[in-house]
């Protein structure tokens, strides 16, 4: 990327404030059987580390939005990151439960702003040629904290003490606060404003409901189902359904739950849920099972778990290149097939099972997870009309996290449950074990729904891969907003043709195609410019540059003239660089910055049938964010650029 140090270094800030949250969610899970020793509490009440951070970051979903609108990004980045680096301090700190419960807490609240808020400074601060680059390089790094969190926290655990794990994201994120003031800008566009809105009410429901819900369950698991626990519980319920009744009849809602309308998104997402659920779960007993039964360490507790990781983050972006072939039967059925017999191994574990075995077991359930969780999520999104996508994406995001919680809560209280049971009439490691095997069993029961749901109502019909539009046709998402209106030029066609293309209709650049309409090359003013200058091209022998120079004393008028007659085969791209129709715009997003395109053909089993510029991406993804925004909801569509304006192919006039 040709960025300046300003750029480099801000890049820099982001990245690294977003991997350390990351990182965070996923180095506390080999820290809780250290924890749950020294501190005393059972694994009902550690789960509370996990499960009271996703639930956090849940609640704080719904509410970004408006504090984005009401602040500057310099300000809400730096605010955000400095509750994540106290949130981090108590923890490191901490000597008691309440305390580093109280830190997570907080360490959530300023990671739930953070990862959206590093996705709008990214937006805000580079411009629209350099953002795919930047966007990439996140993407990069982001994705790989899961995979070395679990085996950096566990070494760290193993060698020193899980306070020093904390204390050193506490000193990492106090870097990064500090770096951020001098090197972040404040612009002016985003100095609160005051029109964003917030429903009070609507916070405290949500908070209330869905914490005395994920308190109750959790609370199960060490006290039993008590009248205080029911309350909880059932008061919780009442509050969520509150929540949800009071966003349909909202104007303005704090969240858009009138998406789970639609019949396929609401399947999608309560399959996305389950499978949340038994997600989280197992990432908190498997450390438990390895280091209290085991004797393992954390360093190989947080190994068992690595490939996995790493095999689902290479696995998400084949999955949806498989998605866009086949559809998402096929790979549902398989994934959520594996997932379930996978879980079936976990739930007859015993204190002599190989660590090879495990590892091998868990890297092939997170596999399953990835052919599970792309495909059924798009599928999904799929059926909502493009003006419900940001409100969809919000709804899905908020729920799975939430079932996330509450799934974990669950099972890990029907694993303490189970376990003090058995206490008295058997060895504490084969009660531990009973209770773990049990729990695998309540997470298998959650897959096989999952399962049924998938075979009973995921089906490939025609078009499912595609948006529905408003006016209830469909689309691919790229095919909606790409421009169809597309001018070519032929293989026949001379310079001169070109040149009355790119003056009369206003633009720039234009595909190339042969007889049967497909794209076959790409001819742009800049491949016209070059020819019209006295030295063409780079020269490394010094000879050629002296003959060429020598030899070409034309004037421009005749360089012009000469150039006219030229056909565009000639002077134009050898190959046209071309997007699939059914592509997801990351792809396209990729093309662009990797080609240094401004615009790209979309073509469709090989015949060109639109274009799309990086401005139609930029133009979708800032209304999709609008639209999302009721104070926004009457900012009018702009206009097509000029260059984009024009109908059909072309039928260049003969006449010269």
């Amino acid at each position: 990327m040709n960025l300046t140090r300003r750029q480099w270094a801000i890049i820099t800030v982001l990245v690294f404030g977003a991997f350390i949250t990351v990182l965070n969610q996923t180095v506390v899970t080999p820290a809780l059987p250290s924890i749950m020793e020294e501190m005393s509490v059972d694994a009902a009440t550690a789960q509370w580390l996990t499960t009271g951070f996703t639930l956090v970051n849940a609640i704080m979903i719904p509410i970004t939005a408006y504090l984005q609108d009401r602040f500057s990004t310099k300000g809400l980045f730096v605010v955000s990151m400095t509750l994540f680096a106290l949130g981090s301090a108590m923890c490191s700190l901490a000597i008691s439960f309440p305390v580093i419960l109280a830190g997570r807490l907080i360490q959530a609240a300023g990671a739930g702003i953070l990862m959206p808020m590093t996705m709008t400074v990214l937006l805000v601060t580079f411009p629209v040629d350099k953002r795919g680059s930047a966007m990439g390089i996140f993407g990069l790094v982001i994705a790989f904290a899961p995979a070395i969190g679990p085996t950096v926290a566990g070494f760290v655990i193993d060698q020193f003490d899980w306070h020093i794990m904390f204390m050193a994201i506490t000193v990492l994120s106090a870097a990064i606060v500090l770096t951020s003031l001098f090197v972040m800008e404040k612009r002016k566009d985003a100095v609160e404003n005051g029109t964003a809105k917030l429903d009070p009410l609507s916070l405290i429901l949500s908070t209330f409901g869905f914490g005395l819900m994920l308190y109750g369950f959790s609370a199960v698991g060490s006290a039993g189902l008590t009248i205080f626990t029911a309350a909880s519980i059932l008061l919780g319920i009442g509050g969520v359904v509150w929540f949800f009744v009071r966003q349909t009849r909202l104007p303005e809602p704090m969240l858009q739950v009138r998406v789970l309308e639609n019949r396929r998104f609401l399947v999608a997402t309560i399959i996305g849920m389950l499978v949340q659920g038994a997600l989280l779960a197992a990432g908190i007993l498997m450390p438990i099972y390895l280091q209290t039964l085991l004797g393992q360490s954390a360093t190989v507790s947080g190994l068992v778990l690595m490939p996995g990781a790493i095999l689902m983050g290479i696995m998400n972006p084949v999955a949806g290149k498989w998605f866009d072939r086949s559809g998402p039967r096929k790979l549902a059925i398989a994934g959520m097939g594996l997932l379930t017999l996978t879980t079936v191994g976990f739930a007859v574990l015993t204190l002599s099972t190989p660590i090879f075995w495990l590892t091998a077991l868990y890297t092939v359930r997170m596999f399953s997870m990835a052919l599970v969780n792309m495909p059924i999520t798009t599928w999904g999104m799929n059926a909502l009309p493009n003006d419900l996508m940001n409100h969809g994406t919000s709804v899905n995001n908020t729920l799975r996290q939430v079932a996330g919680s509450l799934g974990t809560a669950v099972i890990i209280s029907v694993s303490t449950i189970v376990t003090n049971a058995l206490a008295p009439s058997m060895s504490t490691a084969d009660a531990t074990l009973h209770g773990i095997n049990v729990a695998f069993g309540v997470c298998t029961a959650l897959c096989l729904i999952g399962l049924i749901l998938t075979i009973a109502l995921v089906r490939d019909k025609k078009g499912d891969d595609a948006q529905r539009d408003t006016d209830g046709s469909r689309r691919s998402l790229l095919e909606s907003i790409m421009k169809t209106d597309v001018y070519t030029l032929s293989q026949t066609d001379t310079v001169e043709d070109a040149m009355r293309l790119f003056v009369t209709k206003k633009i720039s650049a234009a595909p190339i195609v042969n007889g049967e309409g497909e794209a076959v090359g790409f001819l742009s003013d800049g491949d016209i410019l070059k020819r019209l200058s006295p030295r063409q091209g780079s020269f490394i022998d010094p000879i050629v540059l002296i003959m060429s120079s020598a030899c070409d004393e034309r004037s421009y008028d005749e360089r012009l003239e000469n150039l006219m007659k030229t056909n565009v085969c000639e002077i134009g791209a050898g190959r046209s660089i071309n997007v699939s129709a059914h592509a997801d715009l990351s792809q396209v997003c990729r093309v662009l910055a990797e080609n240094h395109l401004k615009k790209v053909p979309v073509v469709d089993n090989g015949k060109l049938v639109g274009i799309i510029n990086r401005s139609d991406i930029t133009q979708y993804s800032m209304q999709a964010y609008l639209a999302s925004r009721p104070e926004d909801a009457d900012i009018p569509e702009p206009d097509p650029a000029p260059e984009e304006t024009g109908v059909c192919e072309v039928d260049i006039p003969q006449e010269r």
